[in-house]
């Protein structure tokens, strides 16, 4: 457990209990170097943690355990937000954001999340403009010198991976993509696990970046990984679109037989998820971009399919 998570969950409970930071701290350590524990500038030895714990009637072996359930819950409760925000479910996300607002965080990269999260509500909302939104994300990553790490967390690849969507600057949006594929065909260079969700969201972002681009070689690439990595974890997150924009890329390609075999898949994918909205959706996209009558394509297909 991290220094900081274990500190900011001692200042949680100190806010809740309404006691002051001069007297929590009285006694045990100086105020000063106590926000140095808040911070991340200093670790908090176990000593002091465990005074500061009896401070507030908790014992400390029983506090770790009490941390990581709060840890969990707060991760769960961020990722709602998150998703919340990326599905555009306006009234789920207003109801959440003066709960986080007021909220002492556990962990820092939930802190991220949801101020990225809220970043992006606040360009959809037209409350910021792209080139604001663009520089909370920045701000938030330590951007530029974040392309010069080795080593990045789940959280900032998914923040540079928005930066794509939003900024008009090239050398920006050309230098992230080429990281970003780093670390995609290195999963060691990034922190965490059980997030596959979160790299099929960055396929799809640099799958649409790539198509903008007519790079639609690397189109079909990220649509082949993202739909391998639903097929192997039995999940469809996503998955009609990497069909979508192969079958874009094949068809700009001139490769019609996996042009049409790939707008069949999108076609099955959105007939199993039964989302009438989404069905919709795509339909609309597809007659525009491919000039075609989508409900004729897929009988047509399937008719000359079963003469053959």
């Amino acid at each position: 457990m991290k220094s900081q998570d274990l500190c900011g969950y001692l200042e949680r409970l100190r806010s809740a209990r309404n006691i002051s930071q001069e007297i929590f701290t009285n006694g045990i350590v100086s105020l000063r170097q106590y926000r140095r524990y808040l911070s991340g500038e200093s670790d908090i030895p176990f000593q002091v943690a465990d005074k500061l714990s009896e401070r507030l009637g908790v014992q400390t072996i029983n506090l770790l355990g009490e941390i990581e359930a709060t840890r969990f819950e707060e991760k769960r409760k961020v990722d709602k937000f998150y998703n919340s925000v990326v599905n555009n479910s306006k009234d789920d996300v207003l109801s959440m954001i003066t709960y986080f607002e007021n909220l002492q965080f556990i962990d820092p990269e939930n802190k991220v999340l949801f101020l990225h999260g809220l970043s992006l509500y606040l360009l959809i909302t037209d409350q910021d403009t792209r080139s604001v939104t663009v520089q909370k994300n920045k701000d938030l990553i330590a951007y530029p010198a974040i392309l010069k790490r080795t080593i990045i967390t789940l959280n900032e690849m998914v923040i540079l991976s928005s930066i794509l969507d939003y900024s008009d600057d090239p050398n920006d949006t050309q230098e992230i993509s080429e990281k970003l594929k780093q670390y995609l065909e290195n999963r060691s260079f990034v922190i965490g696990t059980g997030h596959e969700p979160i790299f099929n969201l960055v396929l799809f972002r640099l799958a649409r970046y790539s198509g903008k681009n007519s790079l639609f070689g690397d189109v079909i690439n990220y649509c082949t990984m993202g739909i391998e990595r639903n097929h192997s974890h039995k999940f469809y997150y996503l998955l009609d679109y990497f069909y979508y924009y192969s079958a874009l890329a094949y068809y700009r390609l001139g490769d019609m037989d996996n042009y049409q075999v790939t707008l069949i898949k999108c076609f099955n994918v959105l007939q199993t998820e039964g989302n009438q909205k989404k069905i919709d959706k795509f339909t609309l996209l597809i007659n525009q971009d491919f000039s075609i009558n989508f409900k004729e394509f897929v009988i047509n297909y399937y008719q000359k399919q079963t003469q053959e």
